[in-house]
């Protein structure tokens, strides 16, 4: 998915029911002081969505009671993840939870010495847990280098006192060239659909709510933008906090549930109309904002960005104040980005500061909203509902 530089760790708030006590647990975080992503990096990541949702060379491939928060790590403004433990006892992992994708799954100890994403991170050893069970099934998954494989187990997966028994995971033995060597996450945890899971699987998030684990069927993520942030937010599982945003929630329903994706009315760049009646899809996987290619034309031309031979655009660091707003209109309400929301800052080869476009292509009819447009407003995922909804974060 993404590089990054920081070093984490995580809180999480275990929030019970009404009438049960709250129980807060803290892990402290350790901070590494530089923060800056390399354009390399950036390059990683727009290929890494590209192949999530299976476009490829150009060609889109079409495939289709209480609760918990979990305290995220910010590294680089480029992704965000938080702890989960698999097995009994619990062996722990740090995670990417992302909308983007439905399936749950880690590195496996049976992994091979030479695979080096798997023996950077910490490894899933079944034999050393009691409530592991075979399943036997094969998984592979694409992902920008190559594909992801392995073997389907069962066990118990606990975040923070959350406990989900008999939970369906993939066990990594193939992880792709350099994908996911230097990331900070070991796997992640798919928060979509069953609809979009291999094997059609039973998602995480699905398991807490048929095991009556939360009050809610429903799960929100607050995302700090602030790559030197001690803390980068958190995703809340089992309602909203409401400290966490202003205003109300605007809920728009989902178009069909398998990502979370939803109507778009429009886009405007400085009171220019960009885009109107399209489909969006808020992904906390990626941190672009991923746009079909007449509006990716458009916004950047507009921006009066330089292009490269990467599909990327450069843009002026010393004019980005006098970007405009661009505005997405959901739900018939205006969710508004400044120009420090969608320009990123990247470290050049040479050791220089460049600013680059997050307006990335998508070769689809679709918006990619990531953490650009999450991070900027409290999105909250409703299952239960088959509804999004979003509200300037506080």
């Amino acid at each position: 998915m993404h590089c990054l530089f920081w070093l984490l760790s995580v809180w999480i708030l275990c929030l019970f029911g009404p009438n049960s006590q709250a129980q807060l647990i803290r892990v402290p975080m350790q901070f590494q002081a530089s923060f800056m992503a390399s354009r390399r990096q950036h390059r990683a990541g727009r290929s890494s969505l590209l192949a999530k949702y299976n476009v490829v060379g150009g060609q889109e491939v079409t495939t289709q009671n209480g609760g918990a928060t979990e305290t995220l790590d910010n590294r680089l403004n480029l992704e965000y993840a938080g702890h989960i433990s698999i097995g009994t006892p619990g062996q722990p992992f740090h995670m990417l939870f992302d909308t983007g994708s439905a399936n749950l799954w880690v590195p496996s100890a049976e992994c091979s010495a030479k695979n080096l994403a798997c023996q950077h991170h910490h490894r899933y050893n079944a034999s050393a847990s009691s409530s592991y069970v075979p399943d036997g099934r094969r998984f592979a998954m694409a992902y920008g280098t190559g594909s992801l494989s392995g073997r389907l187990a069962q066990d118990t997966v606990s975040i923070g006192q959350l406990v989900v028994r008999n939970q369906t995971f993939g066990m990594a033995m193939h992880e792709p060239g350099s994908t996911f060597v230097d990331t900070n996450f070991a796997g992640i945890v798919g928060l979509g659909f069953r609809a979009i899971a291999e094997q059609k699987i039973k998602p995480l998030f699905e398991s807490m709510c048929d095991q009556s684990l939360v009050d809610e069927c429903i799960f929100s993520f607050y995302l700090k933008r602030n790559g030197s942030e001690r803390m980068g937010g958190e995703l809340l599982f089992g309602g909203v906090d409401k400290s966490k945003f202003s205003g109300s929630l605007t809920y728009v329903p989902l178009t069909l549930p398998g990502y979370w994706q939803f109507p778009l009315d429009g886009v405007e760049l400085g009171g220019t109309i960009i885009s109107q009646n399209r489909q969006a899809i808020a992904d906390t996987g990626t941190s672009l904002l991923a746009a079909p290619p007449r509006e990716y034309l458009i916004i950047n031309s507009l921006l009066g960005g330089l292009p490269t031979s990467n599909n990327e655009y450069l843009l002026n660091c010393s004019e980005i104040d006098k970007l405009p707003e661009i505005v997405f209109v959901i739900g018939g309400q205006r969710f508004g980005l400044q120009p420090r929301d969608y320009v990123m800052r990247a470290a050049n080869d040479d050791g220089s500061t460049i600013c680059l476009s997050a307006f990335t292509l998508m070769e689809a009819d679709f918006w990619i909203l990531g953490d650009v447009f999450i991070g900027r407003y409290y999105t909250a995922f409703d299952v239960a509902h088959r509804r999004i909804g979003f509200a300037p974060a506080a």
